[in-house]
């Protein structure tokens, strides 16, 4: 397949290549301009400013988001490792641009990212290494930085780790250590195998960048440990249970207590280098690994084997996204599906993020492009449980599988038990008790992938509220906003105004035009200018809620009036009322003038200006009352916090579900409660907007 120029040549994209040319030159490290992958030339510059919009690196990593990353290139199906490759190019090319262009801290390249990099002898060596794939960086499965005058003087691990693209100095894993890890785990001497499994266990736990591709025996042999155990308690006992109620006592004897510890060490171990992308694969495909941990896994959550469950839940959870299932009776989703109905918090939450992260593979999508009814009303439980943690994996779920192709979000819409639409459209108002404050929206998600999200700006930005100055030409309830703030002002408790009036006025300049209902214009007016609880009360309760008298707010002297215009040559100010108008021809021009310049009559008054004037009005002036003041708004009290959690996973999964048109009548009870959260929550706005855009009823 030749590959696909789909670059956009900027004058932008040419200086960052020529600047980043420039920045690996200088750090003597390689450059590929242009990498392939599925058959797409990368844009490097798209890369970049997506990831630096997701919160960096480190943030992507953390949330899993490197696929949605390279989203916007369409890679075809048969690209499964789009994500772990576009990460590796990120690595390579643009991490130490980023450390040192974004953060300001100073970047040391690794030194397999160096042109003339030599892979490292072993301090001791035994073998002479053999020549491997570039690719595979396994020349030492950890490899540390080329800087051996400071190997003495490592700072703490915490420490080190807080800087990525640099790997901290812990067991060095070279030809002689693997040799001897492979001999003592095989060898009969206790001493041998406690020692080979201490240091598998801190070195799993410490080491970032260790590949299991270096010791490709090595699941194997520690699965050869677990085998005895498994056969005689785990196999055994659940065959044993489903015949009689009892069960043996693991902790009955020394040797079947310290058979369960190295059971747990050795799922210990996986479990830790599970949590390492590049193991993930080789983790997911290992068939008889997936076997024992299916095992583990459905053992009663009040066995004696709790905690080996729960090791092989964080297993079977992190290996997730590289598990390919061949229909929905595959064993995996079988088993995650089967422990949703379970009484464990623990194996609920962990069996939602799994099945969560399965639909991230493309692969995976046609088996799980439709709704289970059952698995619906499981989910629909979950949402009215008073957990945060549990219903945001709930609808980080629903989000997940509502984006893939096929009939899910309307499986979803029908087989509900409730009103789905009105539940989310109250989660955007929710306060996180659990999501920390963050920088971005992206990072506040519990788990969503970064780059999923839309851009985020940054700056010290307003919120998000278009510009009201025309607000003749907004849609509602932008327009009504506009109009009152130039209508009214913030008063003092002797300011008053009758609902009645300001809603009169609205209605007159904008009645052919769709406006807002008097509940509706009532609700913006309120979040302009707080009222009283007895207004507000008035107006819910009042039989005549227009008559309801407003407090602290007053008529704007500046404000832009909609009545008569005074046409006098040179002016162009407008009145509420053409009492007013006559007022101030007769004070402003007619008095000490001797000619009318009103529009453009140019007569002499021949010492009658008012007989005059009134030629250039039709009909006899009526006595009018005098109007309240109208008022401005100086300041529109708005949540901008960032969004975390439970609303911001609500605004996409309502996103994702407007996009049928058969849904949309369910919106239509919210659409005003929407368009006033799309006010109060600028940072969950442009999802309301995008949702209220696609309304077609």
């Amino acid at each position: 397949m030749s590959a696909v120029p789909a670059i956009e040549r900027t004058a932008e994209y040419e200086k960052f290549i020529n600047d980043l040319k420039k920045f690996h030159d200088q750090k003597g490290t390689v450059l590929q301009t242009e990498p392939v992958l599925g058959g797409k030339r990368l844009d490097l510059l798209k890369i970049y400013k997506t990831v630096i919009e997701a919160g960096g690196y480190e943030k992507v990593t953390l949330n899993r988001g490197w696929k949605q990353v390279g989203d916007p290139f369409n890679f075809p199906v048969t690209c499964t490792n789009s994500a772990y490759s576009i990460k590796s190019f990120y690595t390579k090319y643009l991490l130490g641009w980023e450390e040192e262009h974004y953060w300001k801290r100073p970047w040391n390249p690794p030194p397999e990212l160096l042109i003339n990099y030599q892979k490292a002898a072993s301090p001791a060596p035994v073998h002479q290494q053999q020549p491997r794939e570039v690719n595979r960086q396994t020349g030492t499965a950890f490899i540390q930085p080329n800087r051996p005058s400071q190997q003495q003087s490592y700072q703490p691990l915490p420490t080190l780790q807080q800087q990525p693209g640099f790997y901290p100095p812990t067991i060095f894993m070279d030809q002689e250590f693997r040799t001897r890890i492979l001999l003592s785990l095989q060898s009969s001497l206790p001493n041998e195998v406690d020692w080979a499994f201490n240091t598998l266990i801190k070195f799993s736990f410490a080491s970032e960048n260790f590949c299991l591709d270096f010791i490709p025996t090595l699941i194997d042999l520690l699965l050869d440990f677990t085998v005895d155990f498994f056969q005689t308690h785990i196999e055994y006992n659940s065959i044993k249970s489903s015949t009689t109620a009892t069960t043996t006592d693991l902790f009955c004897s020394k040797s079947d207590q310290e058979a369960y510890e190295r059971v747990l060490q050795v799922f210990h171990i996986l479990r830790n280098f599970s949590f390492l992308e590049m193991n993930i694969r080789r983790l997911a495909l290992h068939d008889r690994l997936r076997y024992m941990l299916m095992k583990g896994i459905m053992l009663p959550p009040s066995s004696q084997f709790g905690e080996l469950s729960r090791h092989c839940l964080d297993i079977l959870e992190n290996i997730a996204p590289q598990v390919s299932l061949i229909s929905r009776d595959d064993p995996y989703f079988t088993t995650m599906t089967q422990l949703l109905f379970s009484n464990d918090r623990a194996f609920i939450l962990g069996a939602i993020r799994a099945l969560t992260r399965v639909a991230v593979t493309e692969t995976n999508e046609r088996v799980l492009g439709f709704a289970d009814p059952l698995v619906v009303q499981r989910m629909a439980q979950f949402l009215i449980i008073d957990d945060e943690e549990l219903e945001a994996a709930t609808l980080e779920y629903l989000y997940q599988y509502s984006s893939l192709r096929g009939n899910f979000s309307t499986d979803l819409v029908k087989c509900y038990p409730g009103n789905l639409i009105g539940l989310l459209t109250g989660f955007l108002s929710y306060k996180s008790s659990l999501a920390p404050p963050s920088s971005t929206a992206i990072g506040t998600l519990h788990g969503i992938p970064a780059a999923q999200m839309i851009r985020v700006e940054t700056g010290n930005e307003q919120p998000s509220i278009p510009d009201l100055t025309n607000y003749s030409n907004l849609d509602e309830p932008y327009r009504c906003l506009g109009w009152l703030k130039d209508q009214l002002l913030s008063g003092s408790e002797e300011d008053i105004i009758v609902l009645k009036d300001i809603f009169n006025d609205y209605q007159k300049l904008f009645g052919s035009e769709k406006p807002l209902g008097m509940k509706e214009f009532y609700t913006v007016l309120k979040i302009a200018f707080p009222q009283p609880p007895a207004v507000e009360e008035s107006v819910t309760n009042s039989a005549t809620p227009l008559e309801t008298v407003l407090q602290n707010v007053r008529y704007s002297p500046t404000r832009r009036r909609d009545g008569p215009i005074c046409h006098w040559q040179g002016c162009n100010e407008s009145f509420d009322s053409t009492i007013e108008l006559h007022k101030h021809i007769i004070q402003h021009h007619v008095q000490g003038s001797e000619r009318c310049e009103w529009m453009q009559c140019k007569k002499e008054f021949e010492g009658k200006p008012i007989q005059h004037m009134r030629t250039h009005f039709a009909g006899k002036i009526k006595k009018q009352q005098n109007k309240l003041k109208a008022f401005t708004i100086t300041k529109i009290p708005i949540d901008d916090s960032e969004v975390s959690g439970i609303p911001l996973t609500s605004a996409l999964l309502l996103r994702n579900l407007a996009r049928y048109k058969q849904h949309h009548t369910l919106y239509l009870p919210y659409e005003s409660e929407l368009t006033l959260l799309a006010i109060q929550r600028p940072k969950v706005s442009k999802y309301i907007l995008t949702v209220l855009g696609d309304l077609q009823v």
